[in-house]
């Protein structure tokens, strides 16, 4: 034990957990956990920055593509309210975040006597973003409540976590036993549906296999490869599982989810007439799976981390509990050698699907098809790309490539607005030695657009291309298709963002056509500050060539 003030020990008690990075603003009340952190930048990176909102973007897409807690620092109140968007979508996205946040002096809190910053129940307000929230209403507890943070984060289904601390406690000093991480018991699994899922996969004829971002989180993808490969079965996934799979895999269908596409579309035919679907660390999102139609076969058996995702969205035969990785593991060991018993003809039919598919895209998307191809001739194969709530970005969840891991990133059924640029940033600072691009649209870009700053200031750079259609084009659409062109608050005046990306000190390019766009994006790629390409579309992104 050593005596240290609260803020030493928050620190110290995330240099024990592995922290290398964390994402925040300071605040008065916690100028004394800052003060610490001024000792650790050698071994603690921080990242300022203008807005909470966006500062959970960059927390969660740092999480992302490291598979390490992403790390928010708040202040209580109006700070942590800011971080509320940023956190639902964390928590949808099953991110790995860690947000410590302060409150106002202990014997303050809930009290209604106007303390600064002081917020109503401030510990409610994050329960509907969190997996896990606690006030940390002593200093000796402290470490314990850092060891259950990241227990959670190893255990089951991650979430977001918070962390309250008052803001009293931060310049107190107590006798603190900074705690390390504890070793996880060893996962058990029911070995007779083990056994009854590799016997119904050895079976079956027509099999298909779909996977959402479990499959990553878990750190299942060579698995997943080997299973399919071994049963010839194709692989089709969420949204949020793109690059758990290769779309150039001769078993890889591309997304299953119908964005755009309709029941009628190849691949929903396709898994109609399978005979079983082995559903893989996917929530099989609503908006995407039933309210759009889609039809799964009778027989599906469904692994899970989470006991309440399974049959939530679709009625199941077989229900697995189980981390991915362990769970395919063990069925491995019981099919790879024998593989399946699949139809003559089978893998011709999954060749054929996917040049069917390739037609149905090319037919309904020609230009915007033709505009992410160009996108993906100038990226490196493992290049991170991040989408925004935006019509390019919808598109690209559907047209656009991936072949490895933790490449695509994008906004989950929350689907809040302002995700694309900043996830991007802490993207980049988790993995600096890839490309990382940004697919955003002109009202999504604006909501933190505040954080190039941030980008310059601390040398991040990544490719934004920031898609101006000047409108909401998505909820203009609907208006123009379902309300005859009665356009009421989809119309924005927007500014000159090259000119304002100029005066931030980052890089800017105006194009008007793809030959410059991939010009552009081709030069930007290459820049040592963040670089905006400006994608003029006043047609919108169907219209655009």
């Amino acid at each position: 034990m050593a005596l240290m003030t609260g803020g030493r020990a928050v620190v110290e008690s995330l240099k024990a957990h592995g922290v290398d990075t964390v994402f925040g603003i300071i605040s008065t009340h916690t100028m004394h956990m800052y003060d610490a952190l001024y000792d650790e930048q050698d071994s603690i990176r921080f990242i300022g920055g203008r807005h909470e909102h966006a500062l959970g973007f960059m927390a969660d897409g740092y999480s992302r593509v490291t598979g390490k807690p992403g790390v928010l620092l708040t202040s209580g109140g109006p700070g942590a309210a800011d971080s509320m968007g940023s956190m639902g979508e964390a928590y949808h996205a099953s991110s790995r975040i860690l947000q410590i946040t302060a409150n106002c002096e202990l014997e303050l809190i809930d009290s209604g006597r106007g303390a600064i910053h002081e917020a109503k129940d401030q510990l409610g307000m994050f329960r509907s973003v969190t997996g896990w929230n606690a006030l940390v209403d002593n200093l000796e507890a402290l470490p314990d409540h850092f060891l259950e943070a990241f227990r959670r984060f190893r255990d089951g289904r991650p979430r977001p976590v918070e962390l309250e601390i008052p803001t009293d406690l931060f310049e107190k000093q107590a006798d603190v036993e900074v705690l390390p991480p504890r070793e996880m018991p060893s996962v058990q699994l029911d070995p007779s549906k083990i056994e009854q899922a590799a016997e119904a996969l050895k079976k079956a004829r027509r099999p298909l296999i779909w996977v959402g971002r479990g499959v990553m989180l878990a750190d299942a993808t060579s698995e997943l490869r080997h299973l399919a490969e071994a049963l010839g079965a194709p692989v089709t996934t969420a949204t949020t599982g793109k690059g758990a799979f290769p779309d150039d895999h001769p078993l890889g269908l591309g997304v299953g989810e119908f964005g755009g596409i309709r029941e009628e579309s190849p691949l929903g035919d396709f898994i109609k007439k399978c005979d079983l679907l082995l559903l893989i660390g996917s929530t099989m999102a609503y908006h995407r799976t039933v309210q759009q139609g889609l039809k799964l076969p009778s027989n599906v058996i469904q692994i899970d981390i989470d006991p309440n995702e399974i049959g939530k969205n679709y009625p199941v035969s077989l229900g697995i509990v189980g981390d991915a990785k362990i769970t395919l593991q063990q069925i491995l060991s019981l099919v790879d050698t024998k593989g399946g018993s699949q139809d003559n003809g089978y893998s011709n039919e999954v060749a054929d699907l996917k040049e069917s598919i390739r037609k149905s895209l090319v037919s309904q998307y020609p230009n915007e098809l033709r505009t992410l191809e160009g996108i993906r001739s100038v990226l490196a194969r493992d290049a991170i790309v991040v989408g925004d709530a935006t019509v390019p970005n919808y598109r690209a969840s559907r047209c656009l490539p991936f072949y490895e891991p933790n490449t695509y990133l994008g906004p989950t059924a929350w689907a809040g607005l302002g995700f694309g640029f900043p996830a991007g940033l802490g993207a980049k600072v988790g993995r600096p030695e890839r490309q990382v691009v940004v697919i955003t649209g002109d009202g999504g870009f604006q909501y933190n657009i505040q954080e190039l700053g941030t980008a310059v200031q601390y040398g991040i750079s990544p490719v934004v291309l920031v898609f101006n259609d000047n409108a909401w084009g998505v909820l203009k659409e609907i208006q123009s298709d379902t309300f005859n062109g009665r356009y009421l608050g989809t119309e924005l005046t927007n500014p000159d963002f090259v000119k304002l990306a100029e005066a931030y000190g980052a890089g800017a390019t105006r194009v008007h056509n793809l030959d410059e766009l991939t010009k552009a994006l081709g030069n930007a790629l290459n820049d040592k500050v963040v670089h905006l390409i400006v994608v003029e579309m006043p047609d919108g992104f169907a219209s655009f060539r």
